[in-house]
């Protein structure tokens, strides 16, 4: 009867590995393709499977579909640990880094969890470059490069408001060296001509105040550039 029961369900675990889905019907039906109700997490924990690779993996998406993310953390790095060479490794690796994006809060949080999804989505490309999870990987990388950089603003803003100008200029400029998207770039420009011209460094603050204007001619910001120019002759700062 086992026998029997294990030729039906090879072909539809075959399937399901071989078209994949990145989804979050993707949960759902893998729990319910290994006989696993969502709504509980298997806790066996007997010697004999503790460590067998399906049961790892069982455990690691009925947490995941719980929301218990650290708990699932547990799980697939330790699939991935004990199985790197595993079938469903490049699943495990996917699902852990989602565990650590699932948990990212407001951008103005701990960015520990942002990084550790980066460092995980980046594996994906790395180490499984013919996985089915390799364009999802890359769509969350991008998104997550930009948070990292609207986390970047509100450090080089808090510098700025903070009269700490040299530190805000050091983070605005690290920024422009990311290629962000346009509005934060403009943003971003916009700043650092202020922390250069209340630092007092006139020259680079008109060239920066020039590129801005020349970019975003129509910008919210253009009026308050042109009175800051207009002290410029006595170089007294921002009142």
């Amino acid at each position: 009867m086992k026998t029997t029961l294990f030729r039906f369900a090879a072909p539809i675990m075959s399937l399901f590995f071989l078209t994949g889905c990145s989804g979050t019907e993707e949960k759902s039906e893998l729990l319910s393709l290994l006989g696993v109700d969502e709504k509980i997490v298997d806790t066996n924990q007997d010697t004999e499977n503790i460590y067998d690779a399906i049961t790892l993996l069982k455990r690691g998406e009925a947490f995941y579909v719980k929301e218990e993310y650290i708990e699932a953390i547990a799980e697939f790095e330790r699939f991935l640990l004990l199985h790197p060479f595993h079938r469903m490794a490049a699943f495990s690796q996917f699902k852990l880094a989602m565990s650590y994006f699932q948990q990212l809060n407001t951008i103005d949080r701990d960015p520990g969890p942002m990084i550790k999804a980066m460092t995980a989505f980046e594996r994906i490309l790395s180490q499984y470059p013919q996985s089915l999870y390799v364009e999802e990987a890359q769509e969350k990388i991008a998104k997550l490069e930009l948070r990292t950089l609207k986390h970047e603003f509100l450090v080089g803003h808090f510098y700025y408001r903070t009269e700490t100008y040299p530190a805000a200029i050091a983070r605005f400029n690290k920024i422009l060296r990311k290629n962000p998207d346009e509005t934060l770039l403009e943003k971003t420009l916009y700043f650092l001509g202020l922390s250069h011209f209340e630092s007092g460094d006139i020259a680079s603050a008109t060239t920066t105040f020039q590129n801005f204007l020349e970019k975003y001619p129509q910008s919210e910001f253009r009026k308050k550039i042109i009175k800051i120019q207009a002290k410029f002759e006595n170089a007294s700062p921002v009142s």
